[in-house]
């Protein structure tokens, strides 16, 4: 079982952090789910201690799993990975739409390398062809 440990501040306001084998992560989905008089909770894999924030001694805990850390974490990490990859596709979206029809071009050609096979095969016509494909694709505007 996964060593976990649940921190009831996280780096930013109104986050707490759950932390699986090392790797954390702050988020406020994470909380309100436990008593606000907890400090952390740390899990070994087999055992695990509660710390308290007033004077209350910690607590041995011998199960963990009434908490759904590993549940909470999992689902939090997969929309973050959701929202980068939404990011990502956005920013190169945004980044197409912005390049010129020559830019745009430039992208779609063969290698210069390409082009002279291409001449080598199919002759000057062919690679003509080739060319021209590319320049209805993106006209000049």
């Amino acid at each position: 079982m996964a060593k976990i440990t649940y921190i009831h501040e996280g780096e930013k306001d109104s986050t707490a952090r759950i932390a699986i084998d090392g790797e954390y992560i702050d988020s406020a989905n994470f909380v309100g789910f436990v008593d606000s008089n907890i400090h952390a909770i740390q899990w070994d894999g087999s055992s695990g201690e509660i710390e308290y924030k007033d004077n209350t001694p910690n607590a041995t805990i011998t199960d963990i799993s009434s908490y759904g850390f590993e549940t909470k974490y999992a689902t939090e990490k997969q929309a973050k990975l959701d929202a980068e990859s939404q990011a990502e596709t956005q920013a190169e979206a945004d980044r197409i739409a912005n390049m010129t029809y020559a830019d745009k071009r430039l992208a779609d050609y063969p290698s210069i390398g390409d082009q002279l096979d291409d001449i080598y095969h199919n002759g000057i016509d062919g690679w003509k062809g080739t060319i021209k494909a590319i320049k209805d694709k993106y006209p000049k505007e």
